[in-house]
């Protein structure tokens, strides 16, 4: 089944959520008015609309970070073999996840991952790997090879961890309520709503998310000084809101 590059959304639908998966992981939708969104899973119930979110806190298991081609892999190959001779792997648990090469031949490409079976590495050490690209691989790969898995970060996501530790940075913000393990659009840019802390946003300077403790979600004024980690997320605008409220703001987290 063919996917569009980006899906069109009337007003409101950005608001739906289902039990049941109806798009790719990170598919791209707009409305009319340029607002953007991304598909995502939610890994935890979200009570609220206006909170960011970010990965899961595992996007990569440690036993597969450092893999190598289980047998050279020609041009326009669309399977990639490998050996990961010491952890399971669920079937399909990296599908719309990425193949990244951090070393040898492929160095420095990524692939997308279509789908590969349940792997027991008690029985058999080789699992195979489609890609979700029909032109296959661009670099020959050999078992010198050397290549990470990853998770896809919309899988999953839960409230990000400013004051804490931050796993991908802001992926997005929720626009309703999300369901634990549902699925549903998160906001990147446009005109928003974003929960706001202590430190509420002016009218017209930036936001960021908030490194106060118990903050957790929450956009704060945006402040160079004394900060680590920080990352803009967007512009406060209209009307100025009040501590734990929401502010109107224009998203700028991807487009």
């Amino acid at each position: 089944m063919a996917f569009p590059l980006s899906v069109n959304l009337g007003y409101g639908q950005e608001k739906a959520e289902t039990s049941s998966q109806k798009h790719k992981l990170g598919t791209r939708a707009s409305t009319p008015d340029g607002r953007v969104f991304y598909y995502a899973q939610a890994g935890i119930a979200i009570s609220t609309a206006g909170m960011i979110v970010d990965a899961a806190t595992t996007l990569t298991v440690n036993a597969h970070d450092m893999n190598v081609p289980a047998n050279a892999t020609s041009v326009g190959d669309t399977t990639v073999s490998t050996e990961v001779p010491t952890t399971d792997l669920t079937k399909n648990q990296y599908a719309d996840g990425y193949m990244i090469f951090n070393d040898g031949p492929g160095e420095g490409e990524v692939y997308r991952i279509k789908s590969h079976p349940a792997h027991d590495a008690s029985d058999d050490a080789t699992v195979i790997f489609t890609l979700d690209e029909p032109d296959g691989i661009r670099t020959a790969l050999t078992t010198s090879s050397l290549f990470g898995l990853l998770a896809n970060p919309y899988d999953g996501v839960k409230i990000i961890d400013g004051d804490g530790t931050m796993e991908t940075g802001a992926l997005g913000v929720t626009v309703i309520p999300m369901t634990a393990a549902y699925y549903g659009w998160i906001q990147t840019a446009g005109i928003g709503s974003v929960a706001v802390g202590a430190a509420v946003g002016v009218v017209g300077d930036g936001l960021q998310i908030s490194q106060a403790s118990s903050e957790s979600g929450r956009a704060e004024l945006y402040d160079l000084s004394g900060e680590d980690d920080i990352q803009s997320i967007g512009t406060a605008i209209g009307i100025p809101s009040v501590d734990t409220d929401k502010q109107m703001c224009l998203l700028t987290i991807r487009s």
